[in-house]
């Protein structure tokens, strides 16, 4: 085991599948206590101690109701390093077929939600720690059937740049992936394109969050992993 989180506390919200949980296992990995939260956090816990183990802690909560996000934060006590990686059910779609309530909800989970929880953490959050947020490749590139998307993800990088400047000393900053494993086979071939020729492994992308959180001088970006995705 790496020690490089010994005696750190890591709040992961959205940490029970996908990157969310590739982060929370690279964290667990370097000695940090882990604190896994999402909607289906504990209904989950069989997965989750497979991947990870039994060592980490879970609790099941919606982020985008104010005193959900309260019991989390009061259960979590206080922490070293917030993570967010939350995503919204919301699939492509074109903009003339998007029902505006999906839009909307889409929007109160990724961004509000976060929004509120960044709110009452900050001061559950230990000196010299850091939050860092989710966007994604939708948002700097525009592809067709990604207009929510696009905007939740760029309005996601702006909220970035202005906590690192308001929420100060404590760090904020953005990782925003590209095409991330697994993927069907029309994608992994588009991958094929990119420079590096392949999609991102979920653990390729982890690891950009486990660096910014032991980079004491880094705030206020965006860290893209996308493979060159973004030059093509």
């Amino acid at each position: 085991m790496n020690n490089t989180f010994y005696g750190k506390k890591i709040l992961i919200a959205g940490g029970s599948s996908g990157i969310g949980l590739a982060v929370a296992k690279q964290a667990q990995t370097n000695g940090a206590c882990v604190v896994v939260a999402s909607r289906n956090a504990e209904a989950n816990a069989g997965v989750i101690f497979k991947t990870i183990g039994e060592s980490i802690e879970l609790h099941s909560f919606d982020i985008t109701i104010q005193s959900d996000r309260r019991r989390l934060l009061e259960f979590a006590g206080c922490i070293d390093h917030l993570v967010i990686t939350v995503r919204p059910d919301m699939k492509s779609l074109l903009f003339q077929e998007v029902e505006i309530t999906r839009a909307i909800s889409a929007f109160n989970t990724k961004f509000w939600g976060q929004y509120g929880l960044i709110q009452q953490a900050q001061h559950f959050i230990n000196d010299n720690g850091s939050i860092i947020l989710t966007s994604g490749i939708a948002g700097e590139k525009i592809y067709k059937g990604f207009s929510t998307m696009a905007i939740i993800n760029s309005a996601t990088e702006t909220l970035c740049m202005s906590l690192a400047v308001e929420l100060a000393p404590l760090r904020v900053n953005v990782v925003s992936p590209g095409f991330v494993e697994p993927k069907p086979k029309e994608i992994r071939e588009y991958a094929c394109q990119f420079p590096l020729r392949k999609l991102a492994s979920l653990d390729d992308v982890a690891k950009a969050y486990i660096d910014i959180m032991a980079s004491p001088y880094q705030t206020g970006t965006i860290t893209v992993i996308d493979g060159g995705a973004r030059l093509i």
